[in-house]
């Protein structure tokens, strides 16, 4: 079983911490958007490709709470340094891409909001909603980074 300094499973648990509440935000703001979708003005391509990424959210939020218990499993059990930065970097690449799906979203909403002042409602609905997701996003991204030095620290045989 690896040792591992008091800091170091501090990080991990704020991780943690942050990818759940990134999860939640997920989920919150996809059950937000689908609900007030119908209320807003966008084509319908637009449209569909919003409630393709709604439904992406929901589903990467339930790979990431399943991925924080299997890591919290897997510590318990001695997991490898190597095998918790991988989890590590899962988590991250996962709501990472979701992210980009979503700017993808947003920057092609801002566009036809400039093309058409009724749409600004739509680019406003899913421009709050992704600040809401990348804020915890950005905390797990940066733990991500502390924790990659500090696990590779600690594999190094002195």
């Amino acid at each position: 079983m690896p040792e591992r300094d008091t800091e170091t499973i501090r990080k991990i648990r704020e991780f943690q911490e942050h990818t759940r509440e990134c999860a939640v935000q997920m989920i919150d703001n996809a059950l937000y958007i689908q609900k007030e979708l119908p209320n807003v003005v966008m084509s319908d391509e637009l449209r569909q490709r919003t409630v393709g990424l709604c439904s992406t959210l929901i589903g990467t939020k339930h790979d990431l709470i399943t991925e924080i218990f299997e890591l919290d499993e897997r510590m318990q059990s001695g997991a490898s340094n190597a095998e918790v930065l991988r989890r590590i970097d899962r988590m991250v690449t996962w709501a990472g891409e979701d992210a980009l799906k979503m700017h993808e979203v947003v920057m092609e909403l801002g566009a036809a909001s400039e093309k058409d002042v009724m749409k600004v409602g739509a680019y406003l609905l899913v421009s709050e909603s992704a600040v809401n997701i990348l804020k915890p996003l950005n905390q797990m991204r940066q733990l991500a980074a502390q924790l990659q030095t500090a696990l590779n620290e600690v594999s190094q045989p002195v």
